[in-house]
């Protein structure tokens, strides 16, 4: 399949992903260990999936609900952070929260992204976090990549405020999730790493590894 830009050229749909992520180091080694389902979309194997028209269907419902507010495909994991984020600061258990979750992911990140950053550089560590793993780019939708450097669009700010100012769902506030969740999370998994990294929290989140 090829894909037409503006300027009336046609390219190759895998030359086009290569121009878009780059042809640096790390970003050639991102299309070589993309998963599978991501690899099904740049050799074109994903046309055959049972599953393809179920999920474009559900992207058409999903972002045609505009009110009360834009819904998107993150909804969902935003409303089960916010709802299990809220129980643990009740309870005064949102250190244990957020490191608990982060030690569900320790394994992985002391077997690949450890051993990986001698060897690729640091940066591999925000690559591994972010745009290499489904449920960050699911969950932050737009990921701006820099080296040493990603900036992320909250996405739990918008569902925050309209349950709080609506129905009164939670008792936590912004503040909570990037204090309390958040940069706890990320700094859980940069210490298993032995790496420092800044957050400068807001509607675009800033990563940095220091």
């Amino acid at each position: 399949m090829n894909i037409y830009i503006n300027d009336n050229k046609s390219v190759s749909r895998r030359s086009f992903t290569k121009k878009a992520l780059g042809i640096g180091f790390l970003s050639s080694l991102a299309v070589m260990n993309l998963p599978g389902s991501a690899d099904a979309w740049l050799d074109e194997k994903i046309m055959e999936r049972d599953d393809l028209a179920d999920g474009i269907k559900e992207l058409i419902k999903t972002y045609d609900t505009t009110s009360p507010y834009p819904v998107k495909f993150y909804d969902g994991l935003v409303r089960v952070h916010l709802r299990n984020l809220d129980f643990a600061v009740k309870k005064g258990l949102h250190k244990e929260h957020a490191d608990h979750y982060s030690s569900t992911l320790a394994p992985m990140i002391e077997k690949y992204v450890k051993n990986a950053i001698p060897i690729m550089g640091k940066d591999i560590f925000l690559w591994a976090n972010f745009e290499r793993t489904s449920c960050s780019y699911q969950l932050y939708e737009h990921i701006d990549i820099k080296e040493n450097e990603r900036s992320v669009p909250c996405p739990f700010k918008g569902i925050l405020e309209y349950q709080n100012s609506t129905v009164g769902t939670y008792s936590i506030k912004w503040g909570d999730v990037c204090n309390k969740w958040c940069i706890p999370v990320w700094e859980n998994f940069a210490n298993m790493v032995q790496l420092k990294i800044k957050v400068e929290p807001g509607e675009t989140c800033r990563i940095t590894l220091v």
